[in-house]
């Protein structure tokens, strides 16, 4: 099976080094302008530079055209869940810091093109508050989601589900936060979820 190409859309020459060294055996392309998007085949992984001159606001119809046929993640020196949410809202993949560490930079790159989505923590727990207080006011999901679980992991998960931090975890519970993440990790590995966010659209009932 072929590897996925990754293409970078960006004039940095450092981020360019940077990108193509976290695309480990992916072959790594340069893209000129933002037109060049609409050329691309259905599917392609893009990490787009949000600091490029003459890319449009993220408000514009051609994001949700990029983003609805491209696997793309917007890549941002100056990051801010403002700008995470709006592109997340236009449908991108993945959200990040320009400059992150080439090993996150990797990971990202990889949950992406796995088909998964990648966001911040900061903004991941924007998500997930967001997701709980929403639904507050909704009849409880079914708890078949919890059948598996002991009560005490039952307790974190929906305390995780509502977007609070480990922190908060621990002090309402009476217990430590390397406890919390243990308990984490073992309801992860028996719900089969990958992380908070979609520990929330389970225990939600959403998916």
């Amino acid at each position: 099976m072929a590897v996925t190409a990754l293409c970078l859309l960006s004039r940095d020459e450092t981020l360019f080094a940077r990108l193509r060294a976290a695309a480990g055996s992916r072959p790594a392309h340069r893209l000129s302008n933002p037109a060049a998007l609409d050329s691309l085949a259905a599917g392609t992984l893009v990490v787009v530079d949000s600091a490029l001159p003459g890319l449009p606001a993220l408000g514009d119809a051609r994001w949700r055209h990029w983003c609805g046929h491209l696997s793309l993640i917007l890549a941002s020196s100056t990051p801010s869940d403002a700008e995470g949410l709006a592109a997340l809202e236009c449908g991108a993949a993945g959200y990040c810091h320009a400059y992150a560490a080439v090993e996150t930079l990797q990971q990202v790159i990889e949950v992406v093109a796995s088909g998964e989505l990648w966001v911040g923590r900061s903004l991941l727990g924007r998500l997930i508050g967001g997701l709980g207080r929403g639904l507050e006011s909704r009849p409880a999901p079914p708890v078949d989601w919890a059948a598996a679980l002991t009560e005490r992991e039952r307790e974190v998960a929906r305390m995780a589900a509502m977007g609070d931090a480990n922190a908060r975890i621990a002090i309402h519970l009476g217990i430590t936060e390397r406890t919390v993440k243990a308990h984490l990790s073992a309801i992860f590995d028996k719900l089969q979820v990958d992380d908070r966010l979609q520990l929330a659209l389970k225990v939600h009932g959403i998916r």
